[in-house]
């Protein structure tokens, strides 16, 4: 896999996210991100599903020298509050995931019973093969954390705007030129 910086990927990933968290109606997003706000309990995942997706998504989107991540973002009720909406037809994925993630972790040591209880090298592993073996779940999960941890606030996830200070966005009220780079030199 060639170097690339984490701005870089996030950007790349971010083009490729799964069409149903761009396609579904703000008023569902909103609900979600409110969720994500506010949530104590899962309405659709189970303790255990919720705990291996959370640590997956926190290997998408680590949280690294202060940075936040997908943890801080709680992209994690975010994706649940969206199963219980506009993605109740992921259900089922996100339930084999869960799955999938425990038999691999399985497999990578002896006697694991879960995803999250690997160390952070085991689950890089874990997800650079999912990834690599084209597993659709890693392209939904993907997907899923990149619109938790990226959405406007108040459409859904991002929970305060996590995502928004790891791509150094500057949330303002009002905007003054230069409005950035392309703008700089006008």
């Amino acid at each position: 896999m060639p170097d690339i910086t984490r701005r870089q990927f996030i950007a790349a990933t971010g083009v490729t996210a799964a069409s149903i968290w761009l396609t579904a109606e703000a008023r569902d997003v909103i609900a979600a991100g409110v969720h994500a706000a506010q949530a104590k309990k899962f309405e659709v995942l189970t303790e255990a599903d919720a705990a291996e997706i959370e640590a997956a998504a926190a290997v998408i989107i680590p949280s690294d020298g202060g940075t936040p991540g997908a943890r801080e973002a709680r992209v994690i009720y975010f994706i649940d509050k969206s199963l219980a909406t506009f993605a109740k037809d992921q259900r089922k994925a996100f339930e084999d995931g869960a799955k999938e993630l425990r038999r691999r972790a399985a497999k990578k040591q002896r006697g694991a019973t879960s995803f999250a209880a690997l160390n952070n090298a085991q689950q890089i592993a874990v997800i650079a093969d999912m990834e690599k073996d084209q597993k659709s779940f890693f392209n939904t999960l993907r997907g899923g954390t990149i619109a938790g941890m990226f959405a406007n606030p108040e459409y859904g996830g991002n929970y305060n705007k996590a995502g928004w200070a790891v791509l150094g966005f500057n949330d303002q009220f009002s905007w003054a030129a230069p409005f950035g780079w392309y703008d700089r030199n006008v």
